[in-house]
C-alpha cells in the first residue's frame, strides 16, 4: 500500500516555540483515539512531556524496550506526544525516510529537535487511522525496529503498522 496524501490545505501553525497547530484542530474524540493508540502500545506509559507545554500527553517507552537510536527520542524515552486538546496535533520522532514522506504527503512539517515531525491533527476517522499508523511507526523506531515490516504484518494492537512505513 502507499501512503495517502492529506487532502486540502495545511493548517496554520505557529512560528514561535512552542509550535502549535492553530487551525483545523482535531476533534476531541479523535484525539482520544490517538491517546489510546499511545497507551495501548506494549511498554508505553503515558505521562507529561519532558519537552512540551502542560497538558501534553507523552508516550514514554520502558527502558527495557527502548532499543532505538538516540534520534528516536525527544527526551529520555519520550518518542512522541499528543498536544493539548485545543491543538490536537502530534509530535513524533520518525526515521528519516518516513519523516520525509510525511512532509511530502502533507501530513505534517519538520519540527524541533531535528528529525522530528509535527503531524497535523486528524480531521476525520480516515485521517485518525493514518496518524495512528504514524504513531506506530514512531514506536517501532523507538523500539529499535525501524526496518519496514512485511506487508500486512500485525501491529501490537492488531492494526497494520506496515501500511505507512512500508511505502516509505
Amino acid at each position: 500500500m502507499t501512503s495517502p496524501k492529506r487532502s486540502g490545505h495545511p493548517p496554520l501553525v505557529s512560528t514561535d516555540l512552542p509550535v502549535e497547530q492553530l487551525t483545523q484542530s482535531a476533534p476531541v474524540p479523535l484525539q482520544e483515539r490517538l491517546r489510546l493508540a499511545f497507551a495501548g502500545l506494549p511498554g508505553v506509559q503515558l505521562g507529561p512531556s519532558f519537552v512540551c507545554v502542560p497538558g501534553t500527553r507523552a508516550g514514554h517507552l520502558a527502558p527495557t524496550v527502548a532499543h532505538g537510536p538516540l534520534e528516536a527520542f525527544l527526551a529520555g524515552t519520550e518518542f512522541g506526544h499528543l498536544h493539548p486538546p485545543y491543538d490536537g496535533s502530534v509530535h513524533l520522532m520518525l526515521p528519516g525516510p518516513v519523516a520525509g514522506r510525511v512532509v511530502a504527503d502533507g501530513w505534517g512539517e519538520p519540527a524541533q529537535p531535528p528529525g522530528s515531525v509535527l503531524v497535523y491533527g486528524p480531521r476525520d476517522d480516515e485521517e485518525a487511522e493514518t496518524v495512528r499508523e504514524l504513531v506506530l511507526a514512531s514506536y517501532r523506531f523507538a523500539c529499535g525496529d525501524d526496518v519496514p515490516a512485511p506487508e500486512g504484518a500485525a501491529a501490537p494492537d492488531g492494526g497494520d503498522a506496515a501500511r505507512i512505513v512500508s511505502a516509505m
